[in-house]
């Protein structure tokens, strides 16, 4: 009995023989061979509690067949991964001198003249201070010599400032990664014209070149794989990246 709602399956593309030697048994479509160079690995992490985890690996050919560039940029994600860090490091600056500050077993600079030249707590020998009523001041009663209150004044500044220039730089970095991110979003908007002309490309193993029919208006001679890279992704709007990742 005949099924009426079964979808027709699309002819099976006719074997394009190879333009260099001319034969089609190690000819094979472009996704087959990417597809296949292509396979999941396992393997276990270092470290005291290592544990196993899955990763991809795509062979040269696999890479050189791809009809578009890797995702993520390093680039991108250096700037990332380093605004991160210099965020992190921002914050803990500033949690670790507000924390040296505040407490009273840190020692502070002392910005007072040397020993030599003064008794008790800065004040030079020989010399008798008095107050404002007229009682003497012991120099151990004495105030503080102004430098010191602003060598005090200084250490809250730091942690301040120091944190605002690492914000700046995390920032910075992060709005480039961010920028880098968008801007190859965009230049990759043409991928699924890229991969309609790659879709229709064929490989010989035995002379290892692509090529295209002639239906696909590239011509039919053999390319290398540089050359037949730059013809797809030229397609996709983004074939001057093609010599930035060299095949």
């Amino acid at each position: 009995m005949a099924i009426h709602d079964a979808a027709p399956v699309p002819p099976r593309p006719a074997l394009q023989a190879c333009p260099s030697c001319g034969l089609t048994d190690r000819a094979r479509g472009v996704p087959a061979v990417h597809l296949a160079e292509r396979q999941q690995v396992t393997v276990r992490t270092r470290g005291e509690h290592g544990h196993t985890e899955t990763r991809e690996l795509v062979s040269a050919l696999g890479r050189a067949l791809a009809p578009a560039p890797p995702r993520g940029s390093v680039l991108g994600r250096t700037f990332g991964v380093l605004g991160v860090l210099t965020g992190m490091g921002a914050a803990f600056t500033f949690i670790e001198r507000s924390v040296e500050r505040d407490s009273s077993d840190v020692a502070k600079t002392d910005f007072s003249p040397p020993a030599w030249a003064t008794h008790g707590n800065g004040l030079p020998t020989g010399h008798v201070v008095f107050g404002p009523n007229g009682e003497l001041i012991r120099p151990d009663d004495a105030p503080a010599p102004q430098a010191v209150h602003l060598a005090e004044a200084h250490d809250g500044l730091v942690p301040v400032w120091v944190s605002v220039l690492l914000v700046v730089a995390a920032v910075a970095l992060l709005a480039a990664a961010v920028a880098l991110h968008v801007a190859r979003r965009r230049r990759l908007a043409g991928q699924p014209a890229a991969e309609r002309l790659w879709r229709q490309a064929w490989y010989c193993d035995r002379c290892g070149c692509a090529y295209f029919p002639p239906t696909a208006g590239q011509g039919a001679g053999a390319l290398d794989l540089a050359e037949f890279r730059r013809a797809v992704w030229t397609a996709g709007g983004y074939g001057d990246l093609a010599d930035r990742y060299l095949a």
